[in-house]
């Protein structure tokens, strides 16, 4: 600063200074996006015209001090909100926000590890498809995560992902602690013994309590697992499940189940897939395959699309081939498929998510309830994984309030008027029938439950969204979401 320049601001006193803070804080501001720029996420359904788009940094400390004017700026209410997104793979606009600033914290992806603790700090930005391969090379793999690598972590928190690991609740369990950027643009450090509030609404809370800037995360020692399936009608499957998964010493790891897709026994059927440990493996470093690109496995799996016969198909090998095919293989290469490999590449079609949450003695009662609802409204579904998901006590908005089956169900949607009319009856619909049998549904997906059917399934949303406000009462952090059902 000149002389002259610093004599002025002076003689301006406090005016003048904050005057030429703001000349400085704006120079440091990102560029506002191109009126025509558009943001969309995984769904292809949510084209979003933005104000801007901010980048992250690979330094936490970096990211904080480079937000810091534009979140001072959105308090005083001369910009709007920020949306906080990652890989975007939420699909109702979670990570988005209409004329509103966007983080891309892709770049905040620093990671390491401590052995002799079983712990990994892990930047908000890193994405799993590089975490696994830092932690398989020295022996380790991912306590709890989502059963594709294409996520980050941030987002995986920001959800409270799960996964095929048996005999656990979502990954919040797995955190020992976080760096938040908070929207008064402050660093806090959260833990269940520091912050705890704050703690418990970050994790599963979407990005509306701030960047989650760096986590601390439990990770355990890579393993081979040996596989073994058996195929069962669905009435039988909790049943199966707890002889197989939860007996008293069972060696059972990981564990997953599929439904029939075969429309002329949709749910009828299930195949439950369990992963045994071979001990002498554990700990050690064992290579990792390459990724796959699909072959004949997604041929087969997209070809369920097109018809009954692909489905029918599809299921004969699901229950009859996969397990004949099924060999040993590590935890990490288990967790290291990207989604991609199966993703819809048709014009005028996409996938789309559901997932629903229900008491495991009610699975039968649930997949009586869904299946005329998903024949009367034409849903094209091409699968349904089973996961187990014990009691979350540790995220404010809990969506396992006790243990839990999560039944994950990929649909095919015309991306058309009709097409989006259907899909929002039959969601409706199966959100009853998942409140009906005593559970909820899962939030990253499409908007489409109404504001009583989010309060039925999540008697929490009203006092988080109330503890949003208290945090950030200057609505610094918004998204698609907030905006569906708070601000409605």
């Amino acid at each position: 600063m000149t002389g002259a320049t610093a004599l002025g601001a002076a003689a301006l006193g406090g005016v003048g200074g904050a005057w030429l803070q703001r000349l400085a804080d704006a120079a440091r501001l990102p560029p506002e996006a191109s009126p025509r720029a558009l943001l969309d996420d995984a769904s292809g359904l949510n084209p979003t015209p933005v104000r801007g788009l901010a980048f992250a940094d690979a330094s936490p400390e970096v990211t904080a001090d480079r937000l810091a004017p534009l979140l001072g700026r959105i308090a005083a209410g001369q910009e709007p909100s920020l949306a906080v997104s990652g890989a975007r793979h939420s699909m109702g606009g979670q990570s988005l926000l209409r004329d509103g600033w966007v983080l891309d914290a892709l770049p905040l992806n620093g990671m390491t590890l401590d052995p002799a603790a079983g712990l990994m700090r892990v930047g908000g930005g890193a994405l799993w498809r590089d975490i696994i391969p830092a932690l398989n090379a020295q022996g380790f793999a991912p306590t709890v995560m989502q059963s594709n690598n294409d996520f980050t972590i941030g987002g995986t928190l920001s959800v409270n992902a799960h996964g095929w690991h048996a005999n656990s609740p979502p990954v919040a369990s797995t955190v020992r602690r976080l760096m938040l950027l908070t929207a008064d643009g402050q660093v806090v450090t959260c833990s269940p013994e520091e912050n705890a509030e704050l703690f418990g609404l970050a994790l599963g809370g979407y990005g509306l309590f701030g960047v989650i800037l760096e986590a601390e995360i439990a990770v355990r020692p890579n393993v081979i697992y040996a596989p073994d399936f058996a195929v069962m009608p669905t009435r039988d499957y909790p049943a199966a499940f707890a002889a197989r998964v939860y007996a008293p010493g069972s060696p059972v790891e990981m564990a997953y189940g599929r439904l029939s897709v075969d429309p002329d026994r949709l749910f009828e059927e299930a195949v439950l897939g369990c992963y045994t440990p071979v001990p002498e493996t554990r700990g050690t470093v064992m290579p990792l395959p390459a990724l796959a690109h699909g072959g004949l496995q997604r041929l087969v799996f997209r070809n369920a699309a097109a018809g009954d016969t692909g489905k029918a198909l599809r299921w004969w090998l699901e229950r009859e081939a996969g397990p004949w095919l099924a060999g040993a293989v590590s935890r990490n290469s288990l967790l290291n498929e990207p989604a991609a490999v199966f993703a819809n590449r048709e014009a005028g079609s996409t996938d789309i998510l559901h997932e629903y949450f229900v008491p495991q003695a009610r699975l039968g009662d649930f997949a009586e309830a869904a299946r005329p609802i998903i024949r009367r409204e034409e849903g094209n579904l091409l699968n349904v994984t089973v996961r187990d998901i014990r009691r979350d006590t540790r995220s404010a908005l809990a969506y396992a309030r006790e243990d839990m089956f999560g039944l994950v169900m990929l649909f095919v949607q015309e991306t058309s008027a009709a097409g989006e009319e259907r899909m929002q009856r039959m969601t409706r619909a199966l959100v009853d029938a998942a409140i009906e049998a005593g559970g909820s549904h899962y939030l990253p997906y499409r908007l489409h439950a109404t504001g009583d059917q989010l309060r039925r399934a999540y008697p929490a949303w009203d006092g988080v969204i109330e503890a949003q406000r208290r945090h950030d009462p200057k609505g610094v952090f918004r998204n698609g979401l907030f905006r569906r059902y708070a601000e409605a």
